[in-house]
């Protein structure tokens, strides 16, 4: 029980220094101590890297504390499947805030791609669209407690990192009682209502839980990837490990970059053809916070940046 308890805080912690380019560093030592034995249950897949851009807001002027507290909601829903690993905005290789256009949107075409790089099986972006508070009867004293009925409406757009295609986009309304502790100067206006965290915690949850199990419907969608890092001999570094769920024994077949395939007649993305199989390599053991070392079992001409999927 306590190794399940403690994956989805080490998936927290451990994406803080994931890999910035595609060669670990030199310097780093195989993890081999206190590494749990099982880094997935039985029949579990392996997890899918998603980037959780800040999120964003149609009213500039609103707190950012709102934003925050959709994306903190979404995140940790998110890992509560245990079917993800959550990477810090922090750990891409530009500010993010580089990629937003003059609507106040994230070009997530151009953010996916340079995910990929990093391992980001799907960039996911949260925006609030709007709050609405109306306050609920009266209430007085110096110390009091203001409800009010609050109605968010949110959307989630997700782009894979592969392909950089939008893979789900969707807008979802909620409506909610809240309440709020206040002092006697303090205002009770919709405006100062719509604006204050406590008061719409609960709206802005709501509609994000709402999205959640279409969020994991759409990257499961997805096939599962990893990448070589670096090949030094008869090693094998590949560039997801322990909290992407890569098992200590798990035989990984290699293969070269496939080709996207798209409909002829309406030129959607049907999915990537299979390259080249070179071979399979055995996972002996980890390095850094999420990377995997492997022994060559099968074929040859392993290189940089080749496929790597479960065999």
């Amino acid at each position: 029980m306590r190794r399940l308890l403690l994956l989805p805080l080490l998936a927290v912690v451990g994406c803080s220094h994931l890999f910035g380019s595609s060669k670990p560093d030199k310097g780093a030592q195989v993890e081999t101590k206190d590494i749990p034995y099982n880094a997935r249950e039985e029949n579990e897949p392996p997890r899918h890297r998603l980037l959780v851009l800040p999120f964003l807001d149609e009213r500039p002027d609103h707190s950012a504390a709102i934003s925050d507290v959709a994306r903190q909601t979404v995140v940790r829903e998110l890992l509560r499947t245990r079917q993800f690993v959550v990477v810090s905005p922090e750990d891409f290789p530009q500010d993010p805030k580089k990629f937003l256009t003059e609507e106040n949107e994230y070009d997530l075409s151009q953010v996916s791609r340079q995910a990929a790089a990093i391992g980001v099986s799907a960039v996911v972006e949260g925006k609030v669209l709007s709050v609405k508070a109306k306050r609920v009867g009266d209430s007085v004293g110096l110390i009091r407690s203001v409800k009010a009925q609050v109605s968010t409406q949110v959307r989630v757009r997700i782009y894979a990192g592969k392909n950089g295609k939008e893979i789900l986009n969707e807008v979802r309304s909620a409506d909610t009682d809240a309440s709020s502790t206040r002092m006697a100067d303090r205002s009770d206006s919709q405006a100062s209502l719509s604006e204050d965290p406590e008061m719409i915690r609960a709206a802005i949850r709501k509609a994000f839980m709402g999205a959640i199990p279409n969020i994991v419907k759409a990257v499961e969608k997805l096939s599962w990837e990893g990448r070589v890092a670096m090949v030094s001999g008869e090693r094998v570094f590949v560039n997801a490990g322990r909290l992407s769920g890569i098992q200590v024994g798990d035989i990984l077949k290699v293969t070269e970059e496939g080709d996207d395939v798209y409909d002829p007649d309406s030129g959607r993305f049907i999915g990537t053809a299979p390259g080249r199989l070179k071979g399979t390599i055995e996972v002996v053991s980890y390095f850094g916070k999420d990377g995997a070392i492997g022994v060559i079992h099968s074929g040859s001409g392993f290189q940089e940046n080749d496929r790597v999927e479960l065999y």
